[in-house]
């Protein structure tokens, strides 16, 4: 075992990269044929996967970091937000490895690339990579809400959000729904953003942060209505080496209920405090509609979803 977890940390070092396993021997102090032997071990019971590179050398990566699908294994990726407790009892009835992002574009590019098998991201951002790249499938609504405007105090022409996301959708519908001029700046991520409050007019944010945060605050569809945030998208290499998992994936997400129980584990997953997050699910409705509605496709202004949606 104490082969095994020096090597794991070594891998964990390395990330999506992985490592030549002729290296591993030089990275841990331990002899080729230890090695040699561990990772047999490891990929025995999916915690490694080794794959050829070019003659007798091997690139190993951790299980979570592979490359590509594996066969009975699920890799699933949310972006820190309180908006995923039922992916969460899901991934965990499945023994799902969970990775947590703060960029709505950096989860669902290592969608696309194969990183992680399942993701929950904004409905727009999934439309978008997957009419691009046309190798991701849109299977379910995640939640309806949870998002709104934190006001600085100051006055300035510039408002703040992440680029090519449901805050941005939304903040785009208030200020033509009040009418008001302004431009907009785009962060990579929540904290960023959060940073630079006091130079803006207003940030457009999700939750747990809207609940987080002090001041003036106005959510979203108390303005535009109930909208759609995040869907939950499947790569689709992945849904045709493991379809059994990805079905009963699906089961359990439509099975779960949600409860204050839930804070607890997704506080602890997405660093938060529990009764922040708690509160936090106030502001969404878990249960939408799965039908997709024929206005909730032509309200992204372009084509090319047929073939992204998964209608049941």
């Amino acid at each position: 075992m104490y082969a095994a977890e020096k090597i794991k940390r070594v891998l964990e070092n390395a990330k999506e990269e992985g490592v030549l396993q002729s290296e591993i021997p030089r990275l841990t102090g331990l002899s080729k044929s230890t090695v040699s032997e561990t990772l047999s071990m490891l990929e025995d019971v999916k915690e490694v996967v080794r794959k050829k590179v070019s003659g007798k050398s091997y690139r190993v990566w951790l299980a979570k970091y592979s490359p590509e699908p594996l066969s009975g294994v699920v890799r699933v990726g949310i972006l820190r937000a309180s908006e995923y407790p039922r992916v969460m009892r899901a991934s965990k009835k499945l023994n799902a490895h969970i990775r947590v992002y703060d960029s709505s574009i950096e989860i669902t590019k290592d969608l696309v690339y194969g990183f992680i098998d399942i993701a929950a991201s904004p409905f727009i951002t999934q439309a978008v990579f997957g009419i691009l790249m046309k190798n991701i499938t849109i299977v379910r609504k995640v939640a309806l809400n949870g998002g709104g405007l934190v006001f600085s105090g100051i006055s300035s022409d510039y408002w703040g959000c992440s680029e090519f996301s449901t805050m941005e959708r939304n903040l785009r519908k208030y200020l033509e729904l009040k009418g008001l001029k302004g431009s907009i700046r785009y962060f990579r991520g929540p904290e960023s953003m959060i940073k630079s409050l006091g130079e803006l007019r207003a940030i457009a944010i999700w939750e747990p942060y809207f609940t987080m945060l002090e001041g003036k605050k106005e959510a979203f569809n108390e303005h535009i209505g109930d909208y759609l945030c995040c869907t939950l998208a499947v790569n689709n290499n992945f849904s045709e080496c493991n379809s059994d998992l990805l079905e009963e994936f699906i089961r359990e997400f439509d099975r779960a209920k949600v409860g204050k129980k839930d804070g607890k584990v997704l506080a602890e997953l997405i660093g938060f405090p529990t009764e922040v997050v708690v509160r936090s699910f106030e502001s969404y409705d878990f249960y939408p509609d799965q039908e997709f509605k024929k206005e909730e496709l032509e309200e992204l202004r372009f084509g090319g979803l047929d073939g992204v949606v998964r209608l049941d």
